[in-house]
């Protein structure tokens, strides 16, 4: 079944089922069942899903919808992977501290979105990754440098493989270099995009770049973000699964398959039995467990290849004024850059995030409260105009605790063209989904399209 006639006939068998939800448990705890568990008939199709993040939990209800009793493994404390969001409704703000930003043609999130009742508002910092030539003061690249990026990111549309394949092979840095750009203005789509990617663009291939910026699904070209926060999706979905077997807290360890069973072994000792997989582990992950069969080859040398860019979000909080509308600020500390979203502004507080990426995001992910916070400090007294309230000034996240992995975003190195494809069929009675598989990677809506695709499969 193909990913168009699939959602045809989820559609089908959605129909009439209400999608406004009222609040319900969210789990929070580890080791334990968060949902009421129903009898099941005997003989019904059973499903486990590796991995309780936006892709994992839309692959869960999916499944349900057509006809699954599902089991969801994840191994942090939390659901949503690397989705998180702060909330304060007394103070009148709400940030996301992982997945943020949504794009005008990301079509699989936004549908989403409104199916779960929820509201877009306009990503306040959008129009600066716009490579338009109005906006050439915010990012520092001439007019002339945004015609020759127009011309490449056009001509990359009608480039066959043996062309990717040939781009593939060198960074963009050096790519931007060769096509004319200064060093001044590849040092700023540099410090542009690593906030979406969390690596510099000499760390990536100059195709996975060009293919991003010329799809209009790209992660790089933000335009909304969700009004009560990311997280609002995720507690949705986990709504939308009671009587599914949601476990917090746990590992998988093993999976053994045999012609129309599929075995998963927990670190915990509890053994779980399906009818088929859905994976949606980062591939790092993937590589952790003992598989029965073996991994295939060329699986295990794309999970060996791929690699993830750091970010770390982080929050002070300051006296809220009228500039902070607008404010965006590079900085040459730890905490890199420094803006402030519609939804975090509050009537007398104002949420100021940090996102810092790469080595220095590691500062923030493992350092002491108060290594972060003097870190927090001195790159404030750099910024100079913001300021803070007088006590509880911080509020530091860590997806390294959470999850246990400290990458973020997948990223594709120069020599890496075709790796994420081997992963599109699967291996016997296991399907493979996630952020970093989906035909444009890096954002919420990737996790969903993959999603999609898998179950597609199945």
């Amino acid at each position: 079944m193909n990913r168009k006639t699939f959602l045809k006939n989820l559609s089908a068998t959605a129909a009439g089922v209400s999608l406004l939800f009222p609040k319900k448990f969210y789990g929070q705890s580890t080791g334990v069942v968060t949902q009421e568990i129903k009898s099941k008939p005997s003989g019904s199709k059973k499903a486990i899903v590796l991995g309780g993040g936006l892709s994992g939990l839309y692959s869960a209800y999916l499944l349900k919808q057509t006809g699954y009793e599902v089991t969801v493994v994840e191994r942090g404390d939390q659901f949503g992977g690397r989705i998180a969001t702060y909330s304060n409704p007394e103070l009148g703000i709400v940030q996301d501290l992982g997945g943020e930003w949504i794009g005008e043609n990301q079509t699989d999130i936004k549908s989403l979105v409104k199916q779960l009742g929820l509201d877009l508002v306009n990503a306040s910092i959008s129009d600066r990754f716009l490579l338009t030539k109005s906006n050439s003061d915010l990012h520092k690249i001439s007019g002339a440098s945004i015609e020759t990026l127009d011309k490449v990111i056009d001509l990359h549309k009608s480039l066959g493989t043996n062309q990717k394949q040939g781009l593939d092979k060198i960074n963009f840095s050096s790519y931007a270099r060769y096509q004319g750009l200064t060093e001044d203005e590849i040092r700023s789509m540099n410090e542009l995009y690593r906030m979406i990617l969390g690596g510099d663009l000499n760390q990536i291939s100059s195709e996975s770049v060009l293919d991003d910026l010329s799809a209009l699904q790209s992660a790089l070209k933000p335009k909304y973000q969700i009004k009560a926060g990311a997280e609002q999706m995720v507690k949705s979905l986990v709504s939308l699964l009671k009587g599914q077997e949601l476990l917090l807290g746990e590992v998988a360890v093993k999976v053994s398959q045999q012609k129309n069973q599929v075995t998963v072994e927990l670190a915990s000792g509890r053994t779980i039995k399906g009818n088929l997989i859905i994976c949606t582990l980062p591939a790092a992950a993937v590589l952790d467990i003992k598989w029965t069969p073996t991994l295939p080859k060329d699986l295990i040398y794309s999970a060996l290849r791929m690699q993830t860019g750091k970010i770390s979000k982080n929050i002070c909080f300051v006296k809220s004024n009228p500039n902070l509308s607008n404010f965006y600020q590079n900085t040459n500390t730890a905490a890199e850059t420094f803006y402030v979203s519609e939804t975090a502004i509050g009537q007398n507080i104002t949420a100021v995030t940090s996102i810092t990426t790469g080595d220095k995001a590691s500062l923030f992910e493992k350092g002491s409260e108060r290594q972060k916070r003097n870190l927090m400090l001195s790159a404030l007294e750099e910024v100079g105009n913001l300021e803070l309230i007088s006590e509880n000034q911080f509020h530091f996240f860590s997806f390294q605790k959470t999850t246990g992995r400290s990458g973020f975003v997948s990223l594709f190195p120069p020599g890496s063209f075709g790796i994420k494809d081997v992963w599109n069929e699967p291996f016997e009675r296991v399907f493979f989904a996630g952020e970093h598989l989906a035909l444009h990677t890096g954002s919420m809506d990737s996790a969903v399209a993959s999603a999609i695709q898998a179950i597609s499969k199945t």
